[in-house]
């Protein structure tokens, strides 16, 4: 039996109470007494009016007994439509099964409830809600006499996370899949269980002669090819391929439903109508421009049984077709045109693996484990925010192996090992630098892989005590895995969070990195991977809004952004002034041994990065940031750090008077605003010391 509705019928009162006292209960035992002596409808109207996000109120059969005007805002639906039935009504085609399931255990354990679930207005418009359940005792029930639901409206903020998990994995130039989705492909494709009759066409295809016209008629009429050559590859693609870009003017193709009996004939014929792609020349700003193609391609499983083995084949079918790509006979080479090399070479590689990873599991026994650690900056007081610690493996005759390199051949029991000796390292870190009277946060890196072992967080909790440690000075980094498996993994991680260890999401916008588990797992931190800002001084608006979008949304989700990837002034200076909170990166320091590392504290200039505005880049993201929103630039014109900027280039173009516009306090400009913009971008364009430094850095990672 069920309890009255307290919020349909003024409260029970007790004896020597008063009239009007109610006991209520909270979710946590605690008891409190709201004794309204004749004012509770005008105390419960007032709760109602300030506590917008209540949505319903039901009784203990989960039939609804109050709806808030919040909700029928929200959803359309009168309290007369809701009151006495279930608020599964909301649900509809398109709300994930789990989710009520969910909600009804932890509900039916006397628990309370949050989570995210899709559901539908009364108009039929679906919306994404983050609702909250709240079991209430009221008067001297022991049992849940109601639940009070509250809901919010994030149908904006997870609209946001799908741009981005779409922007994610695709190309921004030409809207193909990325990198990222094509590698997914071929994993795919190479994991298909094989039909007997079918086989997979994988192509790596170059663009001739393309850099020829970046390079004469710039990068904007460059993507204009891009966007015309895709388009023309499509329309002759047929249903079930795939063409990707993979960066620059480097393309993959996959083409299935092959008939393996008859590929030598069929393949040709497909690859001459993608050939007429280069035959017409392409018009961009009314002038013709030809371009040719070079493709390698592999069959599955003929010539790769794994993603790796597929494209290492592409690749070198390609660096063949290129070397006779003025014999005009063909514009395409096959893996199978050098088999006994494929072969050879595929032989030679896979014992050079096993012998590396031999070479790198006895490294990790012998106890040759290196710790270096790379400082993690403040941008907004130029503090040092922490430590990342990072693990090497040194190698028969000293030399040093990286993680790129050795971690792909550890085993799980192999990367437990390293996690725990990089974790010791770490703490003790801290230990000895709170002797000295220096307190930094660290933070280690954690495979994916071993949170299935359920020992893990036990560890950590003893390590952290053993080193008299606070769990909030420890930051555990959650690697990029293919693996990740969100219902067994999130116990792990839950229960490190419990002990009050930070946690965050390693390298999104990198290979496996998914916006999923931002809402799946307990982060308060996101690490933004360098790839996203590689292309930086190709298309620095795209970048700069890629990199403004990210730091915001952490704001949105309450977690830290770092910025990584911070290799010159630049880049770090436009994290700055966008508002990134922390940044890493060479500019700041490489990693570095713990003996150096007091030293490098010591020399750090906290004021480096606080200078006026000194790069083009610098500039572009200062006026940015009021452009997009149609903003004036707030400070006097005399004031501005743009204005320094632009008179040091000591030029004689109009980008002073266009600067001086955007300080007009009656009305925007948005044509001198537009100038403004392409001029600094031209700047950042223009070769220069600062962009020769940025080439040398990416050519020699």
């Amino acid at each position: 039996m069920t309890g009255p509705d307290p919020l349909q019928h003024p409260p029970v009162g007790h004896a020597g109470r008063g009239a009007t006292s109610m006991l209520v209960e909270d979710r946590d035992g605690r008891r409190g007494e709201i004794d309204g002596r004749g004012e509770w409808p005008a105390v419960l109207a007032e709760a109602r009016t300030a506590i917008a996000d209540i949505a319903l109120i039901t009784d203990a059969d989960q039939a609804v007994t109050f709806v808030s005007s919040s909700f029928t805002a929200m959803t359309g639906y009168e309290p007369a439509d809701m009151v006495g039935r279930n608020c599964r009504l909301l649900q509809g085609p398109g709300t994930d099964a789990g989710t009520p399931h969910q909600m009804r255990e932890v509900l039916a354990a006397g628990e309370v409830f949050e989570g995210e679930i899709l559901n539908y207005r009364k108009d039929g418009s679906a919306f994404w809600a983050a609702l909250k359940i709240v079991p209430m005792r009221v008067g001297d029930s022991l049992e849940v006499t109601h639940y009070v639901s509250v809901q919010r409206d994030i149908s904006n903020r997870v609209a946001l996370l799908k741009q981005l998990e779409a922007q994610a994995v695709h190309d921004h130039v030409t809207g193909l899949p990325n990198r990222i989705a094509a590698e997914r492909a071929v994993e795919e494709a190479v994991q298909r269980s094989p039909e007997t009759d079918l086989t997979v066409a994988v192509g790596l295809i170059d663009l001739d002669d393309f850099r020829i016209v970046n390079n004469t008629l710039g990068h904007a009429a460059g993507d204009v090819v891009l966007q015309q050559w895709a388009t023309r590859v499509l329309a002759r693609l047929r249903e079930g391929d795939v063409l990707a870009r993979m960066g620059g003017d480097e393309f993959l193709l996959i083409l299935g439903n092959i008939a393996r009996a008859t590929s030598d004939e069929d393949l040709p014929g497909i690859l001459n109508r993608l050939h007429e792609t280069v035959e017409e020349p392409f018009t961009v700003d009314g002038r013709q421009v030809r371009i040719g193609m070079s493709m390698g391609i592999a069959l599955v499983p003929e010539d790769g049984t794994d993603s790796r083995s597929i494209l290492r084949s592409t690749d070198e079918a390609l660096y063949l077709a290129k070397g006779r790509r003025n014999d005009g006979v063909s514009w395409w080479e096959t893996a199978a045109y050098a088999q006994s090399q494929s072969l050879l070479d595929s032989t030679t590689a896979d014992a050079v693996g096993s012998r590396d990873a031999g070479m790198y599991r006895s490294a990790l026994r012998s106890g040759n484990i290196l710790v270096h650690f790379q400082p993690i900056v403040d941008l907004r007081d130029g503090s040092i925010a922490l430590f990342e610690a990072l693990a090497r493996l040194e190698l028969p005759g000293g030399r040093i192996a990286f993680p790129d390199e050795f971690l792909s051949h550890l085993s799980t029991e192999n990367l437990r090992v390293l996690f725990d000796h990089v974790l010791d390292r770490a703490l003790g870190l801290i230990a000895g630098w709170d002797r000295a009277g220096v307190p930094p946060n660290v933070a280690v890196n954690l495979p994916p892989e071993i949170l299935h072992d359920r020992t893990l967080p036990a560890l950590v909790g003893r390590m952290l005590h053993t080193h008299g440690i606070e769990p909030g000075r420890l930051g555990l980094e959650l690697l990029e895995s293919q693996t990740m498996v969100l219902e067994t993994q999130r116990a792990a991680l839950q229960e490190l969070a419990g002990l009050g260890v930070r946690l965050a999401m390693d390298d999104l916008g990198s290979g496996y990195s998914s916006l999923q588990r931002l809402s799946s797992f307990p982060f308060s931190a996101i690490k933004l991977d360098r790839g996203l800002f590689m292309h930086v001084y190709d298309r620095p608006l795209e970048t700069l809004s890629v990199m403004a979008t990210l730091i915001q949304m952490g704001r949105d989700l309450e977690m830290t952004v770092v910025i990584e990837g911070l290799e010159d002034e630049s880049l770090t200076e436009a994290a700055t002034i966008l508002g990134a909170p922390l940044g890493q990166g060479y500019y700041f320091a490489k990693p570095m041994d713990l003996e150096d590392c007091g030293r490098w504290a010591d020399s750090f200039d906290p004021n480096l990065h606080r200078s006026s505005i000194r790069t083009p880049l610098g500039a572009l993201a200062y006026h940015w940031q009021f452009a997009r929103l149609a903003a004036p630039h707030p400070l006097e014109l005399e004031h501005c750090p743009l204005t320094r900027f632009v008179r040091s280039i000591g030029t004689t173009s109009e980008a002073e008077p266009w600067h001086a516009l955007q300080h007009s306090a009656q009305q925007m400009h948005p044509a001198s605003s537009q100038y403004l913009i392409q001029w600094l971008t031209e700047q950042i364009h223009a070769p220069g010391p600062q962009n020769s430094q940025q080439e040398a850095h990416l050519e020699s990672r």
